[in-house]
């Protein structure tokens, strides 16, 4: 199997924790905090991703003055959520995150949200195997991938002094 033919779908988190655009900031944090994750899917009414909230943006908003913690997430979030398919291939999800300056995409199935995979998802499956590696490596265009490379390279170091990334 190579990094082209291999879905999202076999290295996607199943279980995405989600709040809907009224929660709080402060709930939505917490959240996150409880779990042990990086964002957190906003969903509108009708249960269609709408926007999502990460880390960076809760440093963001710590850092700023006057920001109420009690605001609705839909204030804040990030839209429109970019999003994948479940059989985009983990290149093209690796690349769109590349372009977007992204970490993860919400992972969609006939128009429900049915997952989420993020870059380490990816660099995960390469470290299980080592053959999908030679389809980031291999490509013509490594100055466009410097990015990921970093980040790659950043994400095995921490695997190796601290395995789980924790």
């Amino acid at each position: 199997m190579s990094i082209e033919s291999m879905p999202v779908s076999e290295i996607m988190t199943r279980d995405v924790k989600t709040a809907d655009e009224s929660t709080s900031i402060r709930l939505v944090a917490r959240k996150m905090d409880k779990n042990g994750i990086g964002s957190i899917v906003i969903l509108d009414k009708e249960g269609v991703p709408s926007g999502i909230i990460t880390e960076r943006d809760m440093v963001k908003l710590v850092s700023r003055t006057g920001v109420s913690f009690g605001l609705p997430v839909k204030r804040v979030m990030k839209k429109p959520v970019i999003v994948a398919d479940i059989m985009m291939s983990a290149r093209d999800a690796l690349q769109t995150m590349q372009v977007k300056d992204i970490r993860r995409l919400p992972v969609m199935e006939k128009g429900k949200l049915v997952g989420i995979v993020t870059d380490k998802d990816i660099f995960k499956a390469i470290l299980k195997n080592q053959s999908l590696l030679t389809g980031i490596i291999s490509d013509s265009v490594l100055v466009e991938y410097k990015p990921v490379y970093d980040r790659l390279a950043e994400f095995m170091l921490s695997e190796m002094y601290l395995p789980g990334g924790r």
